[in-house]
This record gives C-alpha cells, structure tokens and sequence, in this order.
C-alpha cells in the first residue's frame, strides 16, 4: 500500500506543478501583451501627434487664397486659365 500512495503523491505532484507554470506562463503572456499593447498605443498616440504638428505647420502658412473670377470667365465654360490647361497624353492605338 505505501507503494501506491507514493505514486499517485507523484502523480497529484506532477499535476500540480503543471498546474503553476501554466499558470505563471499565461500571466506572463499576459504582462508581456498588456506592455505590447501600452507601446502600441504610445507609438500610435506620437505617430498622430507628429501627424498633426505636420499638417497644421504645412496648412497654416501656406494656405493658398482662391482666385476669384470674373463675371466673363464665369460665364465662359471654354476660358482657359492663365496656368494652362492640363493636356492628356493621346492615346496609342496598338
């Protein structure tokens, strides 16, 4: 009898133990998921912040003012603007 409560001590044991590394592996995976996500969100947080320090320093002086037209450009769908008119390449017929 002494035999076979020593085996199943083992047994309950080795469950046990099991038992407490799965347990310190998964809070682990979590502590290491959780610091992921902490970076994750910090990166995110300074990539919007330099975004909008880069939008507000691109828009702000360089803000371009509108021309306004005349009531005869206005009125004529065919007025070619001073800058030009965008030309299409012409297409190849192969």
């Amino acid at each position: 009898m002494g035999f076979d409560i020593v085996l199943l001590l083992l047994v309950v044991g080795g469950i046990g133990l099991s038992t407490v590394y799965v347990r310190a592996e998964y809070l682990r995976w979590r502590e290491h998921g959780a610091a992921q996500r902490r970076r994750e969100t910090a990166l995110r947080e300074l990539h919007a912040a330099s975004l909008s320090d880069q939008r507000n320093a691109a828009l702000l002086p360089g803000v371009l003012k509108l021309q306004d037209f005349s009531q005869a450009e206005a009125a004529n769908p065919d007025y070619v603007s001073p800058i030009g008119e965008r030309r299409k390449r012409k297409r190849q017929r192969v």
